[in-house]
């Protein structure tokens, strides 16, 4: 919604507005008092934005010459001023009880909480079966869902659920079998991410280590491995902070945009996040805080360029989310210095490059007029 400019008569405004109403522009006219002489006027403003301009071609040609017979309206079809003051955009998707269902944000909330606890209930068998929690590297939901797989780890993990050996044996203490299955394994290196390549190049060097095959999986062609590392979540207080913080930014999305231009939105906040994750750390990320980031910036972006859109989001809100990523931030920074300059080996395994392109991934999106909360004609 745009203001278009104002008019000082109100027979002249209910004229004019009789004309838009003819031609089905949705707008609204707004009085207000004038200062310093307290005359009334009255400011047109338009909702749909594809009919802009020539809504604004039509003032410009009635303020020229009101007495216009263009503008003229037979008494029938003549508004009052009740009825001008009155009009209320619709929504152009679909009716506003359908809206709020927000189907899409309950979808994802449903099947990242499925895939919790099937992955959980992968878990239990291989911890009573005397696999211990570190050792085992990933359950079959998560072979199937991470970003990629290096060889080395679909066969070391196939490896240690067979032979299930204690945490704490060193290697040369293991059985000739095992030892001998380890010595076949492809080599180790795989790439660790840019973060690490780094880190082992000042440190030693030498590199190589982190500088594996890119994208091998996809490649491969399991290309929804750009997306279905959001749905994974790591333990109870994970993937209910994120479907809380799903649930307070998609729905008003979801319910402003509709259901397609969400899923569509969602896509691309996911594949940019998720590379960029994967460029900067490696395959072993997880969860659905990039796209929850993602929402932030998309609706800090709308507030800001089309704030009659009305995202109930609180400032104090997104700041606390920015504050948020700036810690996680810090806390990254901290873990490089110590790493790059001491002995310690301190990681605080957050996917902070993931919540920052997200945030400004979606902040970028919403500067489109593609994801614009659209109205009727």
């Amino acid at each position: 919604m745009r203001s278009i400019g104002k008019i000082l008569s109100e027979p002249e405004a209910l004229r004019f507005s009789s004309y838009l109403k003819r031609k089905g522009i949705l707008h609204t006219c707004e009085a207000s008092f004038e200062t310093p002489d307290q005359y009334v006027s009255y400011e047109v403003w338009v909702h749909d934005e594809d009919r802009l301009d020539e809504a604004k071609l039509a003032l410009e040609t009635f303020l020229q010459n009101p007495s216009d017979s263009v503008f003229d309206i037979p008494l029938t079809e003549q508004v009052s001023e009740e009825e001008m003051m009155a009009a209320e955009p619709e929504p152009v998707e679909e009716p506003l009880a359908k809206r709020k269902a927000s189907y899409f944000t309950k979808l994802i909330i449903l099947i990242c909480s499925l895939v919790f606890f099937m992955n959980t209930y992968q878990e239990i068998p291989l911890l009573k079966e005397g696999v211990p929690e570190a050792v085992f590297a990933f359950t079959p939901i998560q072979t199937s869902c991470l970003y990629d797989l290096p060889p080395f780890f679909e066969e070391l993990t196939q490896l240690i659920q067979k032979h299930k050996p204690p945490l704490d044996q060193p290697i040369k203490e293991l059985d000739p079998e095992v030892q001998a299955e380890l010595s076949s394994l492809p080599h180790a290196s795989y790439w660790r991410g840019l973060y690490d390549w780094f880190i082992l190049k000042m440190k030693t060097g030498d590199a190589s280590e982190a500088e594996g095959e890119l994208f091998i999986k996809i490649r491969q062609g399991e290309v929804w491995r750009v997306v279905s590392p959001c749905i994974l979540h790591g333990g109870l207080l994970h993937i209910l902070f994120n479907m809380i913080w799903v649930w307070i930014l998609c729905r008003p999305v979801e319910q402003r945009i509709g259901f397609s231009r969400t899923v569509l939105l969602t896509l691309l906040i996911a594949i940019g996040s998720n590379t960029a994750q994967y460029l900067m750390g490696g395959p072993f990320f997880i969860g659905y805080s990039g796209i929850v980031m993602g929402f932030a910036g998309f609706i800090w972006s709308r507030q800001v360029k089309a704030p009659w859109e009305g995202y109930p989001i609180q400032r104090s809100t997104l700041l606390f989310l920015t504050f948020f990523i700036l810690a996680m931030f810090g806390l990254q920074f901290t873990s490089f210095i110590l790493q790059l300059f001491s002995s310690v080996q301190f990681s605080p395994n957050i996917a902070n490059t993931a919540h920052l392109s997200g945030a400004l991934l979606g902040a970028l999106l919403g500067r489109a007029k593609f994801f614009s909360w659209r109205v009727a004609r």
